[in-house]
Order: structure tokens, then C-alpha cells, then sequence
């Protein structure tokens, strides 16, 4: 039989990461719930808040905006840089040389980019839904017709509206700023660190609101792809440990697993 009662002593400290981790998982899977469900209700919240960066006679309001098109191809460029680096990294790593990150800290950036705004968008998401672009609806000047993002339509053939790529790629680009400050915190200037801190934040929400005020996607795209990845991303954390103290309290949980059963 199992030894009860040493499992029971040790069993309530089994590893803080572990048990976060699954909250946070059922978080964001509540938190997607719970926006489809809005979306649903009141799926007028998507053609109001394009509406508010459209212009009947000049369309949107981004669209083709020097300003906004160079710094939403800096942020393009600097996740790819981002993603060469992870390789880079990942391979240096596990070829036993020393680098920035350890190599599961580059293979979670990495995989985070192929993953969320590789596979998760381009491969699952944008077919199933098949959504049209705001530009591309009656309701601003196009031919085809607008569909809330709880519906499955075919509406679109391919590049479709749900979910938004970019804004995607920003939040995987947001979490990889945060894990290079997490390891990086002690060895550069605090300004250099609040800044990474700041660029985290800003990034996602800067690009949702340069594609929805382009016209090019949808609130509820922009929403929906900062989830989806996020959730990816917790998947992830679980499988690659990118942090320290997760593998502490892998290790943990292992030694408090019992070993005799019988």
C-alpha cells in the first residue's frame, strides 16, 4: 500500500510553479469564455470601434500611414530578430556553450513564435473561421459581409481577419522580453530593464490599435489573439521549464512523489 502518511506531509508543498501555472491556464481559458461570450451578445462592439477610426470618404484612419506602417515594420523586424536569435541560441545551447539565455529559455522563445503566431494562427485559426476584414465589409465600403467571431463562416478564402497575426507575434515578442529581463535583470543598467519592462506592455496593445485603426482586423481579432497566445504560452511553460525556479520545483515534486507502493 502507499505510504500516507509521508505523502500527505509532503504532498501540500508539491511546487508552487505547477499549481500557478494550472491557475493561470484556467484563467485564460475563463477569460476566452467569457469574451466570446460578450462578443456574442453584443457582436456591434466590433463595427463600432472600427467605426470610430473609419471615414466614409477617406476610409480608415491608419491605412497607409507612413508613421504607423514604419513602426509596425519595426516591431515586425524586431520579432524576427527575436526569432533568429532564439535559434541562434537554442543551438549554441545545447552545443555547450555558454549564451544569454539557457537553451530552454531560447527553445520557449522559439517554439512560443512557431507555435502562436505560426501554427496557432495561420495554420488553425484564420482557415476554421474564414472571417472577412473590417475593409473588406459592406458596413465600410467592401462586398463581403460581416461575421461576430463566435461564427465558423467561409466568408474568406485566405489571410483571413481572426485572429490577428501581428498582435499575435507582439504578445509572443512581449513574453520574450520579459524572460531576457528576467535572466538579464542583474547584469544591465535599471533604466535598460524598465525599458524592456515598458516595451512588454506596450507592444500588444500598440499594434492592436494600429491593425484595427488600419482597418485590417477586428477588436474581438486583436483580444482573441493576445488569449490564444497566452495560453499557448502556458502550455509551453509547462513542457520547456523556461525559468529557474520551475525546475526547482519540478525537482521538488518529484522527490515528493512516493517510491515505495507496495
Amino acid at each position: 500500500m502507499l505510504e500516507s502518511k509521508g505523502a500527505k506531509s509532503v504532498l501540500p508543498d508539491l511546487g508552487p510553479a505547477v499549481i500557478n501555472t494550472d491557475r493561470h491556464v484556467a484563467r485564460i481559458l475563463g477569460c476566452i469564455l467569457f469574451t466570446f461570450a460578450v462578443f456574442a451578445i453584443w457582436p456591434e462592439i466590433d463595427l463600432r470601434v472600427s467605426e470610430a477610426f473609419h471615414d466614409p470618404t477617406a476610409g480608415f484612419a491608419f491605412d497607409g500611414n507612413p508613421l504607423a506602417e514604419a513602426l509596425r515594420m519595426a516591431i515586425w523586424n524586431a520579432a524576427i530578430l527575436l526569432c533568429v536569435a532564439a535559434t541562434l541560441g537554442t543551438v549554441i545551447g545545447l552545443a555547450g556553450r555558454a549564451s544569454v539565455l539557457p537553451p530552454r529559455a531560447w527553445g520557449f522563445i522559439l517554439t512560443l513564435y512557431v507555435l502562436g503566431p505560426g501554427f496557432m494562427v495561420d495554420v488553425m485559426t484564420k482557415p476554421l473561421w474564414g472571417r472577412a476584414r473590417p475593409a473588406q465589409i459592406a458596413e465600410f465600403g467592401g462586398s463581403l459581409r460581416f461575421s461576430p467571431a463566435n461564427e465558423l463562416v467561409g466568408v474568406c478564402a485566405r489571410n483571413c481577419s481572426f485572429v490577428s497575426g501581428e498582435v499575435s507575434g507582439a504578445t509572443a515578442t512581449a513574453l520574450a522580453l520579459m524572460l531576457l529581463r528576467f535572466y538579464l535583470k542583474h547584469r544591465v543598467h535599471n533604466g535598460v530593464s524598465s525599458l524592456l519592462l515598458a516595451a512588454a506592455w506596450c507592444l500588444p496593445p500598440v499594434v492592436a490599435l494600429q491593425r484595427v485603426a488600419a482597418g485590417r482586423h477586428f477588436l474581438s481579432d486583436t483580444v482573441f489573439a493576445v488569449l490564444f497566445t497566452l495560453l499557448v504560452a502556458l502550455a509551453l511553460a509547462v513542457l520547456l521549464r523556461p525559468l529557474p525556479h520551475q525546475m526547482h520545483w519540478a525537482r521538488r515534486k518529484r522527490a515528493a512523489l512516493p517510491t515505495d507502493r507496495w
